[in-house]
C-alpha cells in the first residue's frame, strides 16, 4: 500500500517539461499576525510562447495548507465554477487569455507551523524558509525553479511586535498606519524563483557595516539578531566582507544590490538560506565569540557565510531549470566555499577535514540503500535530496573539472557561464558546455559523473623492470557495465632518498590508463591521487613499507597524513585478522620522525597529523562492525602510543598550554595541539591524577570554548570518574546560552555503549525542546552517530530512535526523515539487528499522517535490509 502510494508521487527527470504558464511579476501583500496572516498575491500571468489563443490550457497553482479566501481575474471576482480547489492547489479552469492579471487571497497560521517551511515563527520573530517548495505553503503559486518572478512585497505588522520588516531587494517605502501598525514596501529588481523569496518580521537588533566594491560602489551590510546577541556578530561580518573581496579578486564577481542582509534564526531546519539579498541563517552559523564558540564553529561560520554569499551568482543570478539539477548550484558553490576557506586557513588541514567527512558520510551513502548519482533521476520529496552526495561529491566533481582544465581556465569558464546564462534557469549541461567553450577541450566522459552512482573503485597495478629501468602503472576502473569516467590522477614518483623524480597530473579518460617511465635508476615509490584528486577508492596491493616511506617523505601535506592513516589501518587489519596484539613499531618510527622535525610543520597541521583513526573509520576500513571489539583494539592502540611517547606528549602540552583567544592559524593550532596531547596523556595510567588535574583546571580557566569543550568531551569519551563533575560545571556556566548548551547535550551521548539511559534522561529536561532542530540534532543525531550505543546488540538503540522519529513526524517531518537516514548503516550489521530495525521501520510505515519525507526514506532503507 505504502509502496504504490509512493510511486504515484514520484517525480521523474524524463517527465520534465517547461511550464505552460509563467508569472514574471508578482505583488504580494502580507497582513502579518502570529495566528492568522492574510496574504494577497497579484500576478501577471503569461502563457508559454507555444500556447495559442485558440487553445488556451487550464492554469494550476500550487498551494498546500492554505485557507482559501478569494480569487480574481483581471479584477473581477471568480464564480465557484471558474476554479477548483484541492489539497495540492487551485485550478483556474478557463483562463481568459494568454496574458492576464490574477489575484488570490488566502490566510495562513505561522503559529501552528512547526515544520518550519513557508512562513513560521521562531521565538517572537516571523520568518520564511522556501527552498525547495515552501512558497506554496505561503501563497498559491507556480512554485518551481524555472518560473522566475520579479517581486514587490508589502509588509504590514504591529509596530511594537514587528518593528523590523524585511524582504528581498531594496526597501522602497515605509510609513506608519492606524491601529499601531506600520508598512514597508520592498522591491527586488532581479527576477528569481519563488524558493528564493523571503520575509522577516520581528523585534531585532541591527549591526551595520559597509563594503566598498572594486568598482567603487558602497554596499550596506546588516546583520539582524536578537538583542542579547549583538556582541556575537563581529566574526560573521568579517567573514562576509572577506568573501565579497575574495569573489571579486578570484572570479571578478561583484555584489549587485546596494544592501546585503543576514538574519539569525534560532529555529531553522538547514544551515542557512541564500535568499536574494536577505540570507536567513541558523543562529549557530552566525553567532560566535571566543567564550561561546569553538574553532570548528568559527570555521563553519567562515565557510557558510561565504557559501551563501557566493550563491548570489552561482544559484541566484543563474539558477536551476529543475530540482534534479540541485548539484549545479550546491556542488559548485560548496567547491567555491572550500576554495575560499583553503585560502583563508591551512590548505592541507582544510582538505583533510573535507575528505575525512566525505569518506565517512558520502562514501557510506554511496554504499548503502540511499545511493544516488549527484544528478538524481527521480524523487518523491525534494527535501530528501539535500544530501552529502549532491553537495560534497558534487563539489569533488567540480574540483576535478578545475584540475582537468586548469584553475585559470576554470575561472574564465565560470565567468563565461554566468554571463551567458544570467537571469536564466539552466542544467548541468549548460555549465559543462560553457567550460568546453572556454577550455576548448571536450568533456564527454566527464559528464558521466552526473549519472553514475556509487564510489568508483580503481585498481592500480605496477610493473618494474630492473633490467631496463622501466616502471609502469595501470589504472583500471573495475566497475563492469557502468559509464566510463574522466578524472585527474595527481601522482609523484620518489626515489629511495625521498626526492621527487617525477610529478604530474594524468587524465584518465575511460576504463583504463597506462603510464610508463624509462631509464630510472631504481624502483620508485609512487604516491597516488595526491590531495585526493578524484573521489574514488583505490585498490593497490603494495608493501606497508611504501606507505611508511610516504608518511615520512611525502611533501603533500594531505597525502602524508593519509599515508600514516593507511599504515595504522593496515596494522589494525593484521592484528584483527591474526587475533594478535597490535604491533606499533612501524607507527612509532613515523611518530619519532614527526616529533624530531615537528618545528617544520604548521601547528594546526601537526595537530591533525598525529591523530588516530576514529572507531567508525576503523570499522569502515575493516568492514567489521563488532564495535566493542574494535573499541578495545583502538583503546589499546592509543594507550600504547601514549605510553611510548608520554614525555613527548607532555612536552607538547606544556609548550602549547598558554594560548591567546584569537582566531589565527597559530593560536588555533596551539589549542588543537594542546587538546591532542591531553587526549593521549589521558591514557598514561601513571600520570592519571596529574593529567586529570590539568584537565579540570583547563575547563575552569579556559578563555576559549574549544579548550573548555574538549575537556568535557574527552572525559565523556574515556568515561572518566570526573566526567560528572565536568558535566555539571559546564551546565552551570552555560545553561542560559542555548547554542552552547547544544554542545553539552551532544557530548554526553556521543560516546560509550551506555548512552541510552543518558539520552532518555536528557530528553526529559526542561531545556530540551522538540520543536528546535538544533536541540533535536544535538541530542538524537549525536546518539545515532555513536555506534556503540545506537547499534547495541539488544536493539534498544533502534527501538528508541524509532520512537523519536515517530514523534517528530508529527512535529517536523524534515528533521524526522534526516534522523531516519541513520538507519542506512543497519544493512552492515548482524542479521538479528537488521530484523529489529526492519520491524521498527515497518511499524513507522503504519503511522497515521506519515509524511512523504519519512515514507520515502523508510522504503529505501528497507530495500537494503
Amino acid at each position: 500500500m505504502a509502496s504504490s502510494s509512493l510511486k504515484s508521487k514520484t517525480h521523474l527527470i524524463e517527465d520534465y517539461s517547461p511550464p505552460l504558464w509563467y508569472t514574471p511579476k508578482a505583488s504580494i501583500r502580507f497582513e502579518l499576525d502570529l495566528n492568522t496572516t492574510i496574504v494577497r498575491t497579484e500576478y501577471l500571468v503569461v502563457a508559454h510562447e507555444s500556447v495559442k489563443n485558440y487553445d488556451i490550457p487550464s492554469l494550476f497553482l500550487n498551494g498546500i495548507g492554505l485557507q482559501f479566501l478569494s480569487v480574481r481575474i483581471d479584477g473581477v471576482i471568480c464564480e465557484a465554477n471558474q476554479f477548483e480547489l484541492n489539497a495540492e492547489g487551485i485550478l483556474i479552469k478557463n483562463p481568459p487569455a494568454t496574458n492576464f492579471r490574477l489575484q488570490i487571497e488566502n490566510s495562513i497560521s505561522p503559529k501552528s507551523n512547526t515544520a518550519l517551511e513557508g512562513l513560521y515563527h521562531s521565538g517572537t520573530m516571523l520568518c520564511t524558509q522556501n527552498e525547495p517548495e515552501g512558497f506554496r505553503k505561503i501563497a498559491y503559486s507556480i512554485d518551481r525553479p524555472d518560473n522566475l518572478i520579479q517581486f514587490q512585497v508589502t509588509l504590514i505588522g504591529d509596530r511594537q511586535l514587528y518593528p523590523v520588516l524585511l524582504s528581498n531587494g531594496n526597501e522602497m517605502a515605509k510609513r506608519e498606519l492606524d491601529d499601531g501598525k506600520h508598512e514597508a514596501i520592498w522591491v527586488d529588481p532581479f527576477p528569481k524563483p519563488s524558493y528564493l523569496f523571503a520575509i522577516v518580521a520581528g523585534n531585532l537588533a541591527e549591526v551595520k557595516d559597509t563594503y566598498r566594491t572594486s568598482s567603487g560602489r558602497e554596499v550596506i551590510l546588516k546583520i539582524y539578531v536578537n538583542h542579547n546577541n549583538l556582541q556575537k556578530t563581529d566574526f560573521a561580518m568579517m567573514a562576509l566582507k572577506e568573501a565579497m573581496r575574495w569573489d571579486e579578486e578570484t572570479f571578478d564577481l561583484e555584489y549587485d544590490l546596494d544592501l546585503y542582509m543576514i538574519v539569525a534564526v534560532d529555529d531553522f531546519n538547514m544551515g542557512a538560506m541564500e535568499n536574494k539579498g536577505l540570507n536567513l541563517f541558523n543562529s549557530k552559523l552566525v553567532l560566535a565569540d571566543k567564550k561561546s564558540a569553538t574553532d570548528e564553529t568559527f570555521e563553519s561560520i567562515l565557510a557558510v557565510v561565504a557559501h551563501e554569499y557566493f550563491h548570489n551568482w552561482t544559484g541566484n543570478r543563474v539558477t536551476l531549470r529543475n530540482w534534479f539539477n540541485l548539484t549545479l548550484k550546491e556542488g559548485l558553490t560548496v567547491f567555491r566555499d572550500q576554495w575560499f576557506t583553503e585560502d583563508k586557513t591551512d590548505v592541507s588541514v582544510k582538505r583533510i577535514k573535507d575528505v575525512l567527512f566525505l569518506m565517512e558520510h558520502q562514501f557510506a551513502e554511496d554504499a548503502g540503500p540511499m545511493s544516488h548519482p549527484i544528478l538524481p533521476k527521480s524523487y518523491v520529496e525534494m527535501n530528501n535530496f539535500y544530501t552529502v552526495t549532491v553537495y560534497e561529491k558534487g563539489a569533488e566533481v567540480i574540483r576535478m573539472l578545475s584540475v582537468i582544465i586548469g584553475r585559470e581556465r576554470f575561472k574564465l569558464g565560470l565567468k563565461h557561464y554566468l554571463s551567458k546564462y544570467d537571469g536564466m534557469g539552466v542544467t548541468y549541461e549548460e555549465f559543462i558546455l560553457a567550460m568546453e567553450e572556454v577550455s576548448e577541450e571536450p568533456l564527454g566522459y566527464f559528464k558521466n559523473w552526473y549519472h553514475r552512482k556509487g564510489t568508483p573503485t580503481i585498481r592500480v597495478e605496477e610493473n618494474w623492470s630492473p633490467a631496463t629501468g622501466t616502471y609502469q602503472l595501470s589504472y583500471i576502473d573495475t566497475e563492469e557495465g557502468l559509464e566510463p569516467l574522466c578524472f585527474p590522477i595527481s601522482m609523484a614518483l620518489f626515489d629511495t632518498s625521498g626526492r621527487i623524480i617525477k610529478d604530474e597530473i594524468a587524465i584518465q579518460n575511460g576504463k583504463l590508463l597506462k603510464r610508463e617511465w624509462k631509464e630510472l635508476k631504481s624502483k620508485p615509490i609512487v604516491s597516488l591521487f595526491r590531495s585526493f584528486s578524484a573521489p574514488v577508492k583505490v585498490v593497490f596491493n603494495r608493501p606497508i613499507e611504501d606507505l611508511i616511506f610516504l608518511a615520512k617523505w611525502e611533501t603533500d601535506g594531505f597525502s602524508r597524513f593519509f599515508s600514516l592513516q593507511e599504515v595504522i589501518k593496515k596494522v589494525f587489519e593484521s592484528s584483527f585478522q591474526n587475533e594478535e596484539k597490535i604491533q606499533i613499531e612501524s607507527i612509532c618510527s613515523i611518530f619519532r620522525e614527526y616529533f624530531v622535525s615537528k618545528n617544520k610543520f604548521p601547528t594546526d597541521y601537526f595537530s591533525y597529523l598525529l591523530r588516530s583513526p576514529s572507531l567508525t573509520q576503523l570499522s569502515d576500513f575493516l568492514n567489521h562492525h563488532d564495535y566493542e571489539r574494535l573499541n578495545q583494539m583502538r583503546q589499546s592502540f592509543v594507550r600504547s602510543i601514549a605510553n611510548e611517547f608520554a614525555n613527548e606528549f607532555k612536552k607538547l602540552y606544556l609548550e602549547n598550554k598558554v594560548t591567546t583567544s584569537v582566531q589565527t592559524r597559530e593560536q588555533i593550532g596551539k589549542r588543537r595541539l594542546k587538546a591532542l596531547a591531553l587526549s593521549y596523556l589521558f591514557y598514561v595510567e601513571s600520570w592519571e591524577e596529574e593529567v586529570t588535574s590539568f584537565a579540570l583546571q583547563e575547563q575552569e580557566s579556559a578563555e576559549h570554548m574549544s579548550e573548555e569543550l574538549f575537556i568535557l568531551r574527552m572525559l565523556c569519551e574515556v568515561d572518566h570518574k570526573e566526567k560528572y563533575k565536568s558535566v555539571q560545571l559546564f551546565y552551570e556556566k552555560w545553561k542560559h546560552d542555548p547554542l552552547v548548551l547544544d554542545y553539552w547535550f551532544s557530548a554526553q551521548v556521543s560516546f560509550g555503549k551506555d548512552a541510552l539511559p543518558i539520552v532518555t534522561q536528557l530528553q526529559s529536561l526542561p531545556e530540551f525542546h522538540w520543536e528546535n532542530p538544533n536541540r533535536v540534532r544535538s541530542l538524537f543525531a549525536s546518539f545515532g552517530r555513536n555506534p556503540r550505543s545506537f547499534h547495541r546488540e539488544d536493539g534498544s538503540g533502534y527501538r528508541f530512535m524509532i520512537s523519536v522519529i515517530e514523534r517528530l513526524n508529527g512535529i517536523n517531518p524534515q528533521i524526522a526523515s534526516s534522523l531516519a537516514k541513520l538507519f542506512q548503516s543497519v544493512n552492515l550489521q548482524a542479521e538479528a539487528l537488521k530484523q529489529i530495525a526492519k520491524t521498527g521501520l515497518e511499524g513507522l510505515l503504519k503511522t497515521k499522517g506519515l509524511s512523504n519525507d519519512l515514507e520515502e526514506i523508510i522504503l529505501k532503507i528497507m530495500k537494503g535490509l
